[in-house]
């Protein structure tokens, strides 16, 4: 990302630190079998890799300096001291049970996948790579000659899709002593006991609680305790599908909701918090208490992106390596853009049709809806972005007019098909440079796209033979909730009712297949004429 030479493009999507090797050469040793050639595959733009050359002079800035005590090198912003970070921290391997479906965006999912894009922080982001057209997740013309064998997806899209709407981290689990190898004693069946008998023992995910008739009969016994553990957590052929069934959410927010209120109580639930990073010396330290910040890892790489850093030794190293704090007025304009965003794209039918960006045109197609009200905020007033975007704008190349860069119509055969796309800055998804899935971190174990406790309010009146209403009116209101067992308790709520190429998993009865869940009337009140 340093080289001054290196061709425009949108930073991690279309750059993965992690790629082995590319498909650019076609056939080697590596990928004998590639015997096809993808959109873009042939252009330096869409690689990670790029090798420049240089006669060389005295103090030629091109030459990369060495820090004179550890004898290491500068990378990702600069070759020279004054503009290279020493270290910057750009996934990170689990130091603690996850807790949230985007923290699985530190995960290499494409591995060894030689064909681009190579787009990096895959899950919970929703950016478009320029590669696949806008209304599709891969390149139809691909697909009809390479069939399975097709290896160019949009793969966020793909991967939200899988997981979002089928997945949570539950985040029973062994505990781990601090940061690190979990404890031989504290098995994830003994978290979940605890977590049934002692209200001090809560799960890192703390919105999630046991249903009361799970803890009203663990409470019985030590036995009963034991034996819901066994059932529910440590029977491997059943309890990963089970334990669902047994948990529920406090605070369970809809992401279709448009009240700016609501999403801006949600953004701004981080309060009070010590942020653990990296400090100088290389080891952990914890911040201060702040509010509303942002991490995308457990542990930070730098400290808070507006004070000295750490991770380089010019001003401003942490812009690029720690993590963000946004203030009041960052949170009311992304609040609203969100809320904008859902009228636009809502109703939601699931919860990755809002994570992913939506397979259309425009702007609609570029990201997903937390994506783009982060981008309205990177283009407004309140740019928390400013000294990564001023540091990482790049000449074009001799004879290519700069208007070019920013419609993708780059020299030779980029492979754009969704030229939009392109559009953006070299460091554009650095720690520094919070992300869609960033925010969704803390926020995905409690997003739905759905409500189970709603309010019903009916009204009715009493006429004569005429039709006016002379005798009597009112209106009730009952507070509603979805349950999770069946409205014929004859099957268990926990038993499966997907179908599958042999039919139906579990017969149900006649009543369930019908009905299904059970609704159950929480309050019910007469409202006065003047609460109407």
């Amino acid at each position: 990302m340093a080289s001054n030479t290196h061709l425009p493009s949108k930073g991690f999507v279309q750059s993965s630190p992690f790629v082995n090797y590319t498909a650019m050469g076609l056939k080697g040793s590596r990928e004998p079998t590639l015997k096809y050639t993808y959109p873009g595959m042939l252009h330096n733009v869409n690689s990670p890799f790029e090798y420049s050359f240089h006669g060389l002079f005295q103090n030629d800035p091109h030459l990369p300096d060495a820090d004179p005590v550890t004898k290491r090198g500068f990378i990702m912003t600069g070759f020279k001291p004054t503009n290279g970070l020493s270290r910057c921290v750009i996934a990170e391997l689990p130091l603690r049970p996850l807790s949230s479906l985007a923290e699985l965006q530190n995960w290499d999912a494409r591995y060894e996948n030689p064909v681009p894009p190579y787009c990096f922080n895959l899950v919970g982001n929703s950016d478009a790579t320029p590669l696949i057209p806008a209304n599709k997740v891969f390149n139809s013309s691909e697909a009809s000659t390479k069939g399975a064998e097709n290896m160019q997806h949009d793969d966020s899209y793909c991967l939200n899709h899988i997981l979002f709407d089928d997945w949570f981290f539950s985040s029973i689990a062994p505990a781990p002593n601090g940061y690190g190898k979990p404890t031989s004693s504290i098995t994830a069946k003994t978290t979940y006991a605890n977590f049934l008998t002692d209200a001090a023992a809560p799960l890192p995910n703390r919105s999630y609680k046991p249903l009361p008739q799970d803890v009203s009969f663990a409470a019985v016994s030590a036995a009963n305790a034991t034996s819901l553990a066994t059932r529910n957590v440590d029977t491997p052929s059943t309890s990963w599908k089970t334990i669902a069934s047994r948990l529920e959410v406090e605070g369970m927010f809809n992401v279709n909701s448009t009240s700016v209120d609501a999403w801006r109580a949600l953004l701004g639930h981080a309060r009070n918090q010590k942020i653990p990073f990296i400090a100088g010396s290389g080891n952990p330290d914890l911040s201060a208490e702040t509010d509303y910040a942002v991490s995308r890892f457990s542990v930070a790489g730098d400290v808070e992106s507006k004070k000295p850093g750490v991770s380089g030794a010019f001003a401003g190293s942490a812009e690029y390596a720690g993590y963000r704090v946004f203030d009041e007025g960052q949170l009311d304009f992304l609040a609203q853009e969100i809320v904008n965003q859902v009228r636009l794209r809502g109703p939601f039918l699931s919860l990755s049709e809002f994570v992913n960006r939506q397979l259309s045109s425009g702007d609609l197609a570029l990201a997903g809806a937390i994506q783009t009200a982060l981008d309205r905020l990177a283009a407004s007033g309140r740019n928390p972005y400013k000294v990564l975007q001023k540091d990482t704008s790049k000449e074009p190349v001799a004879g290519t007019p700069a208007s070019n860069y920013a419609t993708g119509n780059l020299p030779g055969n980029t492979g754009y098909v969704f030229k939009e796309a392109a559009n953006g800055y070299n460091l554009y998804g650095i720690p520094g440079w919070t992300r869609q899935a960033d925010i969704l971190r803390p926020l995905a174990p409690i997003l739905s796209a759905r409500d189970d406790t709603f309010t019903i309010r009916a009204y009715g009146d009493a006429r004569d033979a005429t039709g006016n209403v002379i005798k009597a009116r009112a209106v009730c209101e009952a507070t509603i909730r979805r349950s999770r067992n069946f409205v014929d308790l004859a099957n268990d709520a926990a038993t499966a009712t997907i179908s599958n190429s042999s039919g139906i998993v579990v017969a149900m009865t006649p009543v369930n297949e019908l009905f299904g869940r059970r609704f159950e009337v929480i309050s019910f009140r007469w409202l006065s004429q003047d609460e109407i």
